[in-house]
């Protein structure tokens, strides 16, 4: 018996392994395998077929065990991987290294054990006897493990002279794969009566007599007989010696039990809210849609009450057996949402998201693959992976957002897009939900490839704000800003603040300070390694590039002519928050971003205290404009405007529209109406006006046939080819001559090479080409990829590497 095994590195094809004698019974299609790899190195592999015979004229090894412990790929699953692959021209690796969670891609370490006893050797040096003591016979040790214990930063070159004596040996460990939790609990080591407590009691002295009373006592009132050791400690005032001693008696016993890492919610699950006229009429509308379509758009305004369809269609789902996916596009909103769902659907809804710890992850991933799966499943694009069963519903909530869409590392996917392929390969219906509906799939709704509903009043027959422009350089040139402030943002942010109510405030840049800028000669402090400014972090005084992380201290004199001063220019949300505290020092205020929120504990605390009332003013980028629900918001103030719609894409319209929408959707959404101060220093923007108006089908008729006139999307598909090299003179040529060999048969569907935005990044250089994908997309594809490859096999194009991105943003 032989199996094909997908690794999951980015190496082309499949790999075949013999399979012994002991595993036949075990391996089959879609199971996990462990497999030696790249010499003796151990993977997680997943077959991706069994055969009976072998390929000829080679030798085969064989695996060295199947993973069985309720983590392998159904059919389905392995459909849908396979699809992913072939759409986004990634490799089958790439995308099972993104589906499989951190702690099921096991890749062994290389282990060191000294020889025993040691062979006779001339003199070693001090480096080799430092490694060799901190051996032991019979034990193997990792390399970093070595290097820790005998405090050098690079042991490999020892070890490996070491090696050569033949006075260690190795070989590749490979860690346990899934270790669940346990915790240790007390209780009665066996039924006692009260006549057997009674003489134990007669019996014990100080302090044990005392810890057997509290403990009679907690079970009598409480009814329960066992705790956690660390609880039972708290209680009884027992300590570990203490505590031996009564289990050595007989009197308790102390057993370890699994338990779950996943945040289950045990509440009670209350009835569903009833819908207005609207929502109702609107519910109607899905089932019909669902009837003639697999995929239905719900256009609904902001606070128009999408999130109460959704429960009702998933009570819906969940009565007729099937399995629900709830996606949304961020995991800051998998905070409030899950807390909503959990009302309706108690310890049936489970979460999913790249931000859960490993083992949590794992763990959900083998219960949707045991018999009691969750049944409502609540997670950002990731969720795609795990294993389902009876899906019947995929929601895809503001499925117009940009952060769907993986941009690095391969697989370059959309989830919006994967969602629909996925709900196909489960014979499942699709809604996709938004106030600001992506030109994609508002084109296929118009033209009747998906289904269309509209919800186009608020909830409760509440007003949409109130939206106001703010002319900043007016402002500035009669000297009336204070601060980033315009006096009408000011003034409107004094009266809700004085109304006890509640202010969002929106800049979509972090840091104090996008830029500096020296106020003599002009330099820009910029990464070394990217094309792009270092942003100014003034809490930590620190200058840092977002793109690759690098940093430096807060240059005192300018890096230029050292002697000018930087002047912070562009105002990010730690400048905003330091601002509101000047201007309202009564105010209770909070940042909402990457820096300020880098723990779900913090991002949960943040939301919870500001839904609470007990902050007055949350600054944040546009993790503040995705869904979230605030009852007491009453003003949204966006600080500049103009930055929405400063980058040379086409998309940049559709962007600034949709985020000045939602962001504006979080005012006035309970009660009167609320206001939106958006500063701009182009008011006369044409997005502006129809964000102000709040007319999508006009805003789309304009641009829609703007798109249609230069071919871009959605009249028709793109895939982005990326070349990067260190240096830019290969890159340059290397960019002209595939650009020369895909037009010798697409011609004018080919544009460019252009330079991006950012044109280095880490080092590398990047240049575009773009290429209109008509007609036959899978000739196209293979077409591109034979094309990189006789570009990458020419000698004078030796390490330009070549990345495909299949309907890009």
């Amino acid at each position: 018996m032989f199996v094909d095994v997908i690794i999951p590195l980015a190496v082309e094809g499949l790999f075949t392994y013999s399979v012994p004698e002991e595993w036949r019974g075990a391996a089959r299609e879609g199971c996990l395998v462990i497999v030696p790899f790249a010499g003796n190195r151990r993977y997680t592999g997943v077959v991706r077929a069994t055969r009976a015979d072998a390929p000829g004229g080679v030798t085969l090894r064989p695996i060295d065990r199947v993973i069985e412990e309720g983590f392998s790929l159904s059919a389905d699953q392995l459909r849908f991987l396979l699809w992913m692959s072939d759409y986004y021209m990634a490799l089958p690796g790439e995308v099972t290294r993104a589906a499989l969670p951190v702690a099921l891609r096991l890749e062994s370490r290389t282990c060191f054990m000294p020889v025993d006893p040691r062979p006779v050797h001339e003199a070693l040096d001090e480096d080799e006897e430092r490694v060799l003591r901190v051996l032991r016979p019979g034990e193997y040790l990792s390399v970093a493990e070595i290097e820790k214990l005998s405090r050098r930063g690079d042991a490999i070159p020892t070890l490996k002279s070491l090696l050569d004596k033949s006075l260690v040996t190795l070989r590749e460990q490979v860690d346990d794969l899934f270790k669940p939790r346990r915790e240790r609990i007390v209780g009665w080591s066996r039924p006692f009566s009260e006549e057997e407590l009674h003489a134990w009691l007669d019996r014990l002295r100080h302090p044990h007599h005392e810890i057997l009373c509290r403990w009679i006592d907690h079970v009598a009132t409480t009814g329960a007989d066992t705790l956690r050791v660390e609880e039972f400690r708290r209680l009884t005032g027992a300590t570990p010696t203490t505590l031996k001693t009564l289990c050595n008696k007989g009197i308790f016993k102390i057993v370890a039990r699994e338990v779950s890492r996943l945040d289950e919610d045990e509440g009670d699950e209350r009835p569903l809210n009833p819908l207005s006229a609207g929502q109702a009429l609107a519910l109607q509308e899905i089932r019909a849609g669902f009837e003639q379509r697999d995929v239905v758009l719900l256009h609904g305004v902001t606070s128009s009450g999408k999130t109460e369809l959704y429960t009702h269609l998933i009570r819906e789902a969940l009565d007729a057996g099937s399995q629900v996916l709830y996606l949304l596009p961020e995991i800051a909103l998998t905070v409030q949402i899950v807390k909503r769902l959990r009302r309706f659907f108690g310890a049936r809804v489970g979460i999913y998201h790249s931000g859960m710890p490993d083992g949590a992850r794992v763990e959900t991933w083998r219960r949707q693959n045991g018999p009691s799966p969750f049944p409502v499943v609540l997670g950002a694009r990731s969720a795609l992976f795990l294993p389902y069963r009876r899906l019947g519903l995929v929601i895809v909530d503001e499925e117009h957002e940009t952060s769907y869409k993986q941009s690095a590392p391969s697989p370059r996917y959309h989830g919006r897009d994967a969602a629909i392929m996925l709900a196909r390969f489960h014979g499942a219906k699709v809604l996709l939900g938004s106030a600001t509906p992506s030109f994609e799939s508002y084109h296929h709704a118009t033209t009747g490839k998906y289904g269309l509903v509209r919800l186009s009043a608020r909830h409760g027959e509440v007003l949409m704000p109130r939206l106001i422009l703010a002319d900043v350089v007016e402002c500035r040139q009669k000297r009336l800003m204070d601060g980033i402030f315009t006096p009408l943002l000011r003034e409107e942010m004094r009266r809700v603040l004085d109304a006890g109510e509640q202010v969002i405030l929106f800049q979509n840049r972090r840091g104090y300070s996008t830029y500096l800028q020296c106020d003599r000669c002009g330099d820009i402090p910029r990464c070394k390694r990217c094309d792009v400014s270092m942003t100014y972090y003034k809490s930590a005084q620190r200058l840092s590039c977002h793109y690759c992380g690098s940093a430096r201290p807060y240059p005192a004199n300018c890096e230029a002519c050292g002697e000018g001063r930087y002047r912070e220019r562009s105002p990010g949300t730690e400048r905003v928050e330091e601002e509101v505290a000047r201007l309202f020092p009564g105010a209770r205020v909070a940042r909402l971003d990457l820096e300020a929120i880098n723990r779900k504990s913090k991002l949960q605390g943040v939301i919870d205290r500001f839904e609470a009332g007990a902050l007055d003013v949350l600054v944040g980028t546009q993790m503040v404009s995705k869904g979230l629900d605030f009852d007491r918001v009453k003003l949204v103030g966006v600080i500049d405007a103009d930055t929405l719609t400063s980058f040379p894409d086409f998309r940049v319209e559709e962007r600034a529209y949709q985020l000045l929408t939602q962001v504006s959707g979080r005012s006035g959404r309970k009660g009167r109406q609320g206001t939106v101060v958006i500063q701009a220093s182009n008011p006369g923007n044409r997005v502006h006006g129809w964000v102000t108006r709040g007319d999508f089908a006009a805003f789309y008729e304009a641009l829609a046939g703007e798109r249609e006139a230069f071919r871009y999307p959605p009249f028709c598909r793109l895939i982005r080819v990326e070349l990067r090299h260190a240096r830019e003179e290969p890159l340059r040529h290397a960019a002209n001559a595939l650009a020369g060999l895909l037009r010798e048969r697409l011609q004018r569907r080919v544009r460019g090479p252009a330079r991006p935005e950012i044109s280095r990044i880490q080092g590398e250089h990047r240049l575009h080409l773009l290429v209109e994908a008509d007609g036959d997309l899978s000739r196209l594809k293979r077409f591109l990829r034979e094309s990189a490859g006789d570009l990458s096999s020419r000698p004078a194009f030796k390490g330009v590497k070549i990345f495909f991105d299949v309907d890009p943003l």
